[in-house]
């Protein structure tokens, strides 16, 4: 902690009157289930009322509609884009096997390189969810890269290789399974909701686990250059 006679605390760099996000802010856009769960129902509930090929033509729309809405109101468009091109390669593969299954292999195939990919983060040392919240948050680059900062981001990091790995094995057991009418719920209930409830509990666990290991405050023990203030007596590195 800083003593009496270090400087007053001041706020990280960033851009002047613009305060920092906070990762709930990614939970409070309701479009975002739209997003990630609209299209593939539809195609479930298309296909079993009418055909595979509606079912598809059904998909591409509504992933389009949604990107452009999203243009009309002159708001981001990465994810719709994303949306687009994720529903178009899942509608060619459900269409070149002739089977609805198909449409998620794709699901199967992000979440299994995401699993992976956060798994590595960790084992290298830069865990993936640290560097996100480094871009996310603007917090200064030296506390990022304090051991017990690492070691919490990694804890959470870890968190977020299970989830991926669930939805990867999941997926693949019900597609190869030939159970086509869970996919739906499934998709619903591990897709938005688990995301969201991940974010909520890592935005809980991270301050309390910081404390726990005596890291400074990027918020406050943290000068405008992004200098650890004097007086700040570094805790130990955790075991």
């Amino acid at each position: 902690m800083s003593s009496a006679s270090a400087p007053p605390p001041v706020s990280p760099p960033g851009p002047p009157g613009e305060p920092a996000p906070s990762p709930l802010d990614l939970l409070r856009d309701p479009r975002a289930i739209v997003d990630t769960t609209v299209a593939p129902i539809a195609f479930l509930v298309t296909d079993a009322i009418v055909s595979l090929r509606v079912a598809a033509i059904v998909a591409i729309a509504i992933a389009a509609a949604l990107l452009l809405e999203r243009a009309a109101r002159r708001a981001p468009v990465t994810n719709a884009i994303g949306g687009l091109l994720g529903t178009g390669l899942a509608v060619a593969i459900a269409l070149r096997t002739g089977s609805v299954e198909g449409f998620f292999w794709p699901k199967v195939a992000q979440n299994g390189a995401y699993a992976v990919g956060f798994l590595v983060s960790v084992a290298v040392r830069r865990p993936a969810v640290g560097l996100l919240m480094r871009v996310l948050m603007r917090w200064p680059a030296e506390w990022f890269a304090r051991p017990e900062v690492r070691r919490v981001f990694a804890e959470i990091s870890l968190a977020w290789v299970v989830l991926f790995g669930v939805r990867a094995v999941v997926y693949a057991v019900l597609i190869l399974s030939g159970h086509a009418a869970w996919l739906g719920a499934v998709v619903l209930v591990l897709g938005w909701p688990a995301f969201a409830g991940l974010v909520f509990a890592g935005y809980r666990y991270a301050p309390r686990r910081f404390a726990q290991l005596g890291a400074p405050d990027p918020r406050t023990d943290y000068d405008t250059e992004g200098r650890l203030l004097d007086g700040w007596e570094d805790a130990p590195a955790p075991s």
